[in-house]
């Protein structure tokens, strides 16, 4: 799988995700150069714009830095940047790939007037797109949700920290869905559901908490990740996940469920929701 950073926080995520060996990464950001880093593998410089539309305009052709890009291409990008109104005009060049989003929504307070419409546009726009089917799956995922979930985050490391917990359970639920379970099966997403986040789920209290609002929600997939020596010495374990996963679907969608052999010493649960519908843009 290839990842592909624009801006700040799109190479953070990638840099982190760059770790694991299923990836190959590139990195995209504003600069003083269009040109390649010297020295620095697949990073390439977008001059710096004023605003987000001059981005656009200004994006260059970049075959060499993509050549032999192909298959499955995940897309990181935050709507606060103003270079992210470079995203489309970076996608087109990519468009013979297979391409999710994976849209990290800023904390809008923070923002000004020119990056909160960035924002607004981007986060519609994306949607829209993959909506219609131009790209497979778009992700999303809130910093604000994300700390909440975290809790006390400390000032310094603070993106490192949430950035963290997002490239975990998204590297976590790229190996869970090409590994084989002991038991169940995660359903095939309808074709119509493409707007999507992921979050966790305790398995003794049964809480689940998304890392974006979701409305509308219309699947969940839900992947147990749980210690060998429970699967082997539990009688009641199976009863509880089903009741769990009826409990926690909700009405008017389908929920489905894998459970996977671990040798970590604490049992985890990751969650997929998935719905047909654009989610509106939060002032």
């Amino acid at each position: 799988m290839n990842i592909v950073g624009l801006g700040k926080a799109g190479c953070s995520i990638a840099d982190a995700l760059s770790q694991y060996p299923q990836y190959t990464v590139y990195k995209i950001d504003a600069g003083a150069s269009h040109q390649e880093v010297a020295g620095a593998s697949r990073v390439f410089y977008i001059p710096e714009q004023g605003d987000p539309e001059k981005y656009e305009e200004s994006v260059p052709l970049m075959e060499t830095f993509f050549r032999g890009i192909s298959g499955e291409v995940v897309f990181v990008v935050s709507g606060g940047a103003k270079v992210a109104g470079a995203c489309l005009a970076i996608l087109e060049q990519i468009k013979h790939c297979k391409i999710t989003i994976l849209y990290i929504k800023p904390n809008l307070s923070t923002l000004d007037s020119a990056k909160a419409t960035m924002q607004h546009v981007c986060f519609g726009v994306l949607q829209e797109y993959a909506r219609s089917a131009v790209f497979e799956r778009f992700i999303a995922i809130d910093n604000d949700v994300v700390e909440a979930i975290l809790g006390d985050v400390p000032i310094i490391g603070y993106y490192d920290k949430l950035n963290e917990l997002i490239v975990w359970a998204f590297h976590t639920y790229n190996v869970l869905r090409h590994t084989e379970p002991v038991m169940g099966k995660v359903n095939e997403t309808k074709v119509t559901c493409r707007i999507s986040t992921l979050g966790t789920v305790d398995l003794e209290s049964g809480e689940e908490k998304l890392f974006f609002p979701l409305d509308k929600i219309r699947e969940k997939s839900y992947y147990y990740v749980l210690k060998n020596e429970d699967l082997i010495s539990s009688g009641k374990l199976l009863k509880k996940i089903n009741e769990q996963v009826k409990s926690l679907t909700e009405e008017n969608a389908r929920g489905s469920y894998a459970i996977y052999s671990s040798e970590y010493n604490k049992n985890f649960i990751l969650c997929a929701a998935h719905t047909p519908h654009i989610q509106p843009a939060q002032e």
